[in-house]
């Protein structure tokens, strides 16, 4: 439906299309011809009705730019000339309303940043000194405690200090799903607060805040105009030209004035000069809807073309931090009761797989258990009593290093993984080892499917990592890539993805590490994971808000659906100029149908790049 509150900001065009239409109901219905002059009226509401054009084409002659406006105010003023009132109002008509209905398109796509503007609150609830008091967003600092109640909207970047709560981050993230909040957790500015109430400790404001470099992004993006933009300004000015030669060409061979503004009238480019600019508006703002934020129309377009995409592993296939694959015990003992004895000796280490063993204890409801005597071998593992046994954590050096010998099983087990791409660390109980834990960087769940989508894309898949060969190849094989290359130092990777581009492949990068950034800047289009760093994140073209892999596939979707839609427009447009030209040349086409010809294909080019402002839900098309 159409938006009342947008056609009040079009009051004076509605007053001129009302105009020009009353004019053209009374003149068909000829109920003053006895009474007033007919070509009076049409006259006046076709002059009043095209002073927007007029005036337009009068700029344009004085920049000395060919437009569209400049050759159908001559179609109309030849068709007054003649003394086709009626056809001249017509023509007034469909301008009128074509360029209105263009105008109300158009605005509906850059509402996107002004809706993105409404999702923050403009008052907050502030605790200073131990006073709650309300004030406005811009006067927060950094380390102020923010109190945000249920249903509201969360105005800052900062900590949860106290308060539990599930928090929509669909806006930023495109996360279906609500995300648990409780102390300690990371929260953004424009997420909604669900359930509890948190205290949040205020970290970034304002423009500082992910919200509030998405809105720059996505305002800068607007500005930053597409090659193809480029072309379709150009085949604007050129079918303009067109229109201007087949009128004349018309004239010289068959004498015939109406056919010739006929060819004037029937031929345009407003569809491709408009529909291009839009599709691209559309699709930006989709995207970011979805979390996916474009940096320009340059980018939007690049990554419709792409055929090659290149994956960083750690962070990026991977989570990036190690997770408790396997446990195995050794003399009868409970897995629970292992890891319950493993969580207790790391229970105060900062190590990555210290943190995956709390991990999993705290997943698996088990209470921790006090020890003394701790001590930290570095690279090692560690050791302490826990419930008057010494306990040892560590790997097989630390255990032979405490005169542990391995039992037959666990030299049984030592020898089935020697050829694993799994970490395993040793639990020994009073010299002797009762059990093992295996750690592994677990690759993404919807890995799979987003690798088996860019495939179905018609894009080859590769890995580019700085793991070792065996790691690599396991998720290679695992994941059916086309190519691995490991052991890549940053400016190998960088080497490569110009090897490839030398080969005359479009590919896009993406990556989330300080490592990956050289290469993020050398690809067709660098792709950032939202986890990544700020250098990465500076570094591409396109950013994930999320760390979803599907999100990429969903950019490719997007970009190319756009592609198809601005092409389409293009050569609909030459098909429809061309056949209309044709027909006026042979005394088919009056002035009154080339206008109808003319405004209908406009109108449909336009609204066939506004549809991309609804979701598509449609699989990835097959290669070919």
């Amino acid at each position: 439906m159409v938006n009342m509150a947008k056609l009040s900001e079009h009051k004076t065009d509605l007053v001129r299309l009302a105009a020009v239409a009353l004019a053209l109901c009374l003149s068909w219905l000829k109920a003053w011809k006895a009474f007033l002059p007919f070509d009076a009226i049409a006259l006046a509401a076709t002059l009043i009705g095209g002073y927007p054009m007029f005036e337009e084409a009068f700029e344009g002659i004085k920049k000395r730019r060919m437009t569209m406006e400049i050759s159908m105010s001559i179609a109309v003023a030849a068709t007054l000339a003649i003394g086709q009132f009626f056809t001249a109002l017509i023509i007034t008509f469909f301008v009128l309303f074509a360029e209105l209905l263009e105008d109300l398109t158009v605005s509906r796509g850059r509402d996107v940043i002004k809706k993105l503007l409404e999702l923050l609150p403009s008052q907050v609830i502030v605790r200073r000194n131990g006073q709650e008091n309300e004030m406005h967003v811009n006067d927060l600092a950094l380390r102020d405690i923010v109190i945000v109640r249920p249903g509201a909207r969360i105005p800052v970047d900062g900590v949860v200090l106290k308060g539990r709560s599930s928090v929509n981050q669909a806006s930023i993230t495109g996360e279906s799903f609500p995300v648990e909040k409780t102390e300690g957790h990371k929260v953004l500015a424009g997420t909604i607060n669900q359930t509890g109430v948190l205290e949040i400790q205020t970290a970034a404001v304002g423009q500082d805040t992910t919200f509030g470099k998405i809105i720059s992004i996505i305002g800068q993006a607007e500005k930053n105009r597409a090659p193809i933009q480029k072309v379709a300004d150009k085949l604007a000015a050129s079918l303009v030209y067109f229109a201007f030669g087949g009128a004349i060409v018309t004239y010289a061979l068959t004498h015939n004035i109406v056919s010739a503004i006929s060819a004037l009238v029937v031929a345009g480019a407003c569809g491709v000069a408009a529909g291009t600019p839009l599709a691209i508006l559309a699709s930006i703002g989709r995207t970011a809807k979805e979390g996916i934020i474009t940096k320009g129309g340059i980018h939007f377009e690049q990554l419709a073309r792409i055929d090659t995409v290149v994956l960083d592993k750690t962070g990026t296939l991977t989570f990036g931090t190690p997770e408790v694959t396997d446990i195995e015990s050794f003399n009868g003992l409970k897995k629970e009761d292992i890891l319950q004895l493993a969580a207790s000796v790391e229970q105060h280490s900062e190590h990555p797989l210290a943190e995956a063993i709390l991990k999993k204890q705290k997943d698996s409801g088990l209470c921790l258990l006090p020890y003394s005597n701790l001590e930290y071998l570095p690279g090692q593992g560690l050791v302490c009593r826990v419930n008057g046994s010494e306990i040892l954590v560590g790997n097989t050096s630390f255990m032979d290093k405490k005169f542990i010998k391995g039992q037959t099983k666990v030299i049984e087990y030592i020898d089935r993984r020697k050829n694993s791409t799994e970490t395993t660390v040793f639990v020994a109980k009073n010299q002797e080892i009762i059990g093992a834990i295996s750690f592994a960087d677990v690759i993404r769940v919807e890995a799979r499917q987003a690798i088996e989508d860019l495939k179905g894309f018609g894009c080859q898949v590769i890995l580019l990592t700085g793991d070792n060969w065996a790691i690599a190849k396991k998720i290679g094989e695992t994941l059916q890539l086309d190519k691995i290359f490991a052991e890549m130092l940053p400016q190998q990777k960088l080497e490569k993805i110009r090897e490839l581009m030398q080969e005359g492949k479009k590919v896009a990068m993406i990556g989330d590490g300080i490592n990956d950034a050289p290469a993020l800047m050398e690809a067709t289009v660098g792709i950032a994971m939202g986890s990544g760093t700020d250098v990465a994140l500076e570094s591409a073209g396109v950013t994930l808000t999320t760390n979803n892999l599907m999100k990429i596939v969903e950019a490719l979707k997007i970009s190319r659906q756009c592609l198809r839609v601005i092409m389409f427009n293009f050569w609909g447009t030459v098909v429809v100029d061309a056949a209309g030209m044709i027909f006026a040349f042979l005394g088919y086409l009056t002035p009154l149908f080339a206008a109808l010809i003319h405004v209908s294909s406009e109108l449909a080019f336009i609204l066939n790049s506004a549809r991309l402002f609804r979701k598509n839900k449609d699989k990835p098309p097959l290669a070919g």
